[in-house]
């Protein structure tokens, strides 16, 4: 039987696979922001809540939302085209030595105002398929312009919406005005620079904001896509933990030790809190 680490298994095969595929520039950014999300992803244990370093790029037509990790890798792509596999391998490996660990939850991109204006494209990776799934920009607000706060010295106020079977507060700021946020939240009066589910599950708090001068573009990959609906994502995504879970059981995908074994088998079938429920 051929084994492997898990590490080759997730890793490896993206890289090459992303690296033959070409990268389409979509827009330029505008504004650059950038969000803790944190995450818990066993809904049962308050312990299990992982950091994520996530990047909100606005651009003049569309926005994209992703780990920060991807945006590093998206731009060596594109501006290192050409240089061959082995030359790229050897950056790709410089700048994931600094990469930010996250949550397997939180490997997507999310692009509004595209493919057409008011709509949402998400995509993301499981099972060596990529899925995207397209959706229109429908948020129902509630302002509360008696609450105020301030974050990062902007002055914000406070709205409230249910989205994919949860309820969120969030804080939005009129001094940026600009109708976006973090995942697929937008339609406020205003930047939203923090929001969270009522219990406080999933959470995105904005740590920097830069209006950006110089050419920093947003991309996208080009490949083949499986469209999916949300549900369905969902429904995938846990097959695919389900059949890491099993190769790790079986021996398929080898690790140092049996603890090892049994810590990496526990965080696989803990992983149980998709942001979106419904």
């Amino acid at each position: 039987m051929k084994r492997t680490s898990l590490f080759m298994l997730l890793f490896v095969p993206f890289t090459l696979n992303t690296f033959a595929q070409e990268i389409q520039l979509l827009d330029s950014t505008k504004w650059l922001c950038q969000y803790n999300y944190n995450l818990m992803e066993d809904s049962t244990n308050r312990n299990s809540v992982k950091n994520n370093a996530m990047v909100l790029q606005i651009g003049s037509h569309l926005s994209k939302f992703s780990p920060w990790n991807t945006l590093i890798g998206d731009s060596l792509r594109y501006y290192n085209q050409g240089i061959g596999l082995e030359n790229f391998a050897q950056l790709l490996s410089k700048a994931m030595y600094r990469a930010i660990p996250g949550s397997l939850l939180a490997a997507y991109g999310i692009y509004k105002n595209y493919p057409a204006i008011g709509s949402i494209f998400f995509t993301a990776y499981g099972n060596h398929l990529f899925y995207k799934l397209e959706q229109p920009m429908k948020m129902i607000w509630e302002l509360d312009n008696q609450q105020d706060s301030v974050i990062l010295g902007f002055n914000c106020q406070k709205a409230y919406t249910t989205y994919g079977g949860r309820d969120y507060i969030a804080w939005y700021s009129p001094q940026i005005p600009i109708s976006e946020g973090p995942y697929k939240f937008n339609g406020l009066p205003g930047l939203i620079l923090k929001i969270s589910d009522t219990k406080n599950q999933h959470s995105f708090t904005v740590n920097a904001i830069k209006k950006v001068t110089y050419n920093q573009a947003i991309l996208k990959q080009t490949r083949k896509f499986v469209d999916i609906t949300a549900a369905d994502y969902i429904k995938a995504k846990r097959n695919d933990l389900m059949r890491l879970y099993g190769s790790l059981q079986n021996g398929t995908i080898t690790s140092n030790s049996e603890e090892a074994k049994a810590q990496a088998m526990h965080g696989i079938i803990s992983r149980n809190n998709f942001i979106e429920k419904s």
